[in-house]
């Protein structure tokens, strides 16, 4: 899915559920559209290749919304950019030199938490699905065509990931009601490598077969309700 695509989707969500956020306050109870941006650390955990991550923005929309008691739901639009390194190498050769083979993907998220107030508006835990849509793995131009790894898979051809992935999250949240900073762990359930079983990586190396590994992420910003 190229960056179009995805840009478009988020639009059209943000708008659907940024309709149903008016805000209403009462006894200590709302629902109210906030803007939030912070950053991320994100990694895909797996054995297949040698990953270090790296930290990038996200950005986007959210609501917070009292449910029963101490309880509350938090529903949400956010734009990723993600950012990795891949171990890897100019020449075919194995003696060439180790180097890091940077990469870039775009993404959005939808979520549905369930919070609960530990102290108030002051203080909350919240846990609950994440529906993540994202483009390729773009490697950088002037290393798409270098070597992953000890492999003879060329950067360019692990660009596939699948677009479609489905991560769990937990986090807290604090501050006021017109303000909160956050922060926020997340895993991926699939195997979010999937997409390049039909690269025919094996055809170029039969240790590229059978690749997986999970979305692994630490995220923390500040939301403005608004």
């Amino acid at each position: 899915m190229d960056l179009k695509r995805i840009l478009l989707l988020g639009i059209v969500l943000i708008f659907s559920f940024s309709a149903q956020a008016q805000r209403r306050l009462w006894d200590g109870e709302y629902n109210r559209l906030g803007l939030q941006a912070g950053a991320n650390y994100f990694n895909i955990v797996t054995n297949d290749l040698e990953v270090q991550p790296k930290v990038s923005w996200t950005a986007g929309f959210t609501t917070r919304a009292s449910f029963y008691e101490n309880w509350q739901f938090v529903y949400g639009i956010n734009f990723y950019d993600f950012k990795l390194d891949i171990d890897g190498r100019e020449k075919v050769e194995l003696t060439s030199p180790i180097e890091a083979i940077e990469y870039n993907m775009i993404g959005v998220q939808g979520n549905f938490f369930a919070s609960y107030k530990l102290i108030d508006h002051y203080l909350s835990v919240e846990a609950g699905p994440v529906l993540q849509v994202n483009g390729k793995l773009d490697a950088r131009q002037d290393k798409e065509l270098w070597f992953v790894g000890n492999t003879n898979v060329n950067a360019i051809d692990i660009e596939k990931i699948s677009p479609f992935n489905v991560n769990l999250a937990l986090g807290l949240s604090g501050g006021m009601e017109t303000v909160k900073f956050w922060a926020q762990y997340q895993y991926g359930l699939n195997n979010m490598l999937k997409g390049l079983e039909d690269e025919g990586l094996e055809e170029k190396d039969a240790g590229m077969s059978n690749l997986e590994g999970h979305m692994s992420m630490i995220a923390a910003g500040i939301t403005m309700f608004l």
